[in-house]
């Protein structure tokens, strides 16, 4: 009988997530009136994407108080894009309302484009624009920056970054700018708050929460653990059928080589995949997607292939006391999974010696 000791999705969702909602507005990690922390493409703030595709930073150039002396601060951001992506990048609340009693900063915004590894160069960039979006309120002949008429359809996949100066500051390709200026006629609002918004970026396929079950077959409701065992431990990834809170997941479809299984779900522990090589060379693959028609078994009996593997206990890093070990992995379409299961981790010293259940 197939014993239920994974963890649920609901639960193992809430276990392993608390912190990875995404988040729909961030404030900028540098320090209003501090420089060094985000001004440069090696040093960028990266962003996350909310559901919609969209980042919204609120960021300061400098200092936001004008009895403060202004300071040629430059801000940096990433974000990974789609090649195709119709990307917006407006800055709002520059240029504010006449009456303020804060900075006003005349933006300068820029996105750059991957050239090789750790290079970028200019996509596009932008002063003044010549009519004002809503957010934006114009003062004489500036106004905020954006890049949005229309969208930048992005090159390539990769990182792209987002700079933002301010005028007469434009951008180079190589992240310098071509003036310095924070003072005088030329640099009449050169340090200020701002809210920078991102937009029309296709999110990453979202984290999927699925279910293991340790030594399946084993009627013991949780796993006993030796740490220190030489042997290997067999783990079956449950397939499931689709339902009104999750997707339909295949376990025959993951990128075994991603799979990952411990105490943290990222320890590189797996041996290999029962029948997994023996299948690819000799299993037959009727749909030609790569994946032999026969392989898995149903190891819970719901109708559905599942994926059993081998595992080294002892690279698992397990500690004494564990109650839990976790995996993560790939599909086969870049959907990354993530599933847990109870067990138990004792010393060795506490195992008795003629109990085999122990020694796994």
């Amino acid at each position: 009988m197939f014993k239920r000791k994974c963890l649920s999705n609901a639960v193992a969702a809430a276990f392993l997530a608390m912190s990875a909602q995404l988040a729909f507005a961030v404030d900028e990690a540098e320090l209003a009136g501090t420089m060094g922390a985000n001004d440069s493409f090696g040093t960028a703030q990266q962003l996350v994407l909310d559901t919609d595709g969209k980042m919204i930073v609120q960021g300061t150039i400098g200092v936001t108080d004008p009895a403060q002396a202004a300071i040629p601060d430059l801000d940096f951001y990433s974000f990974e894009g789609r090649a195709g992506d119709p990307v917006t990048v407006d800055i709002d609340g520059g240029i504010k309302p006449v009456a303020t009693t804060t900075r006003h900063v005349d933006t300068i915004v820029a996105l750059f484009r991957p050239v090789a590894a750790g290079t970028w160069e200019v996509l596009l960039q932008s002063d003044n624009t010549p009519s004002i979006d809503e957010g934006s309120e114009p003062i004489g002949g500036e106004r905020d920056a954006r890049l949005d008429n229309p969208p930048v359809a992005l090159p390539v996949n990769g990182t792209y970054i987002v700079a933002v100066s301010s005028a007469p500051r434009l951008f180079r390709n190589d992240g310098s700018t071509t003036s310095t200026l924070v003072t005088g006629d030329r640099a009449r609002f050169p340090n200020g708050s701002y809210t920078l918004i991102i937009s029309g970026v296709t999110p990453a396929l979202q984290m999927q929460y699925v279910n293991i079950d340790i030594k399946p077959g084993d009627p013991d409701e949780v796993t006993r653990l030796n740490p220190r065992s030489k042997r290997v431990i067999p783990i079956a990834l449950l397939s499931n059928a689709a339902t009104a809170s999750s997707p339909a997941f295949n376990a025959l479809e993951v990128k075994v080589d991603s799979i990952t299984f411990g105490r943290g779900g990222e320890e590189k522990s797996l041996v290999r995949c029962q029948n997994h090589d023996r299948h690819h060379k000799h299993g037959k693959d009727a749909n030609g997607d790569g994946i032999p028609d026969k392989l898995g078994r149903d190891v819970n009996r719901d109708g559905l292939p599942d994926l059993v593997c081998l595992f080294d206990i002892s690279a698992g890093a397990f500690t004494e006391d564990d109650l839990v070990g976790k995996m993560k992995g790939e599909s086969a379409n870049g959907m990354r999974f993530e599933a847990a299961a109870k067990l138990k981790v004792k010393a060795p010293r506490k195992y008795r010696r003629h109990d085999h259940r122990d020694d796994d």
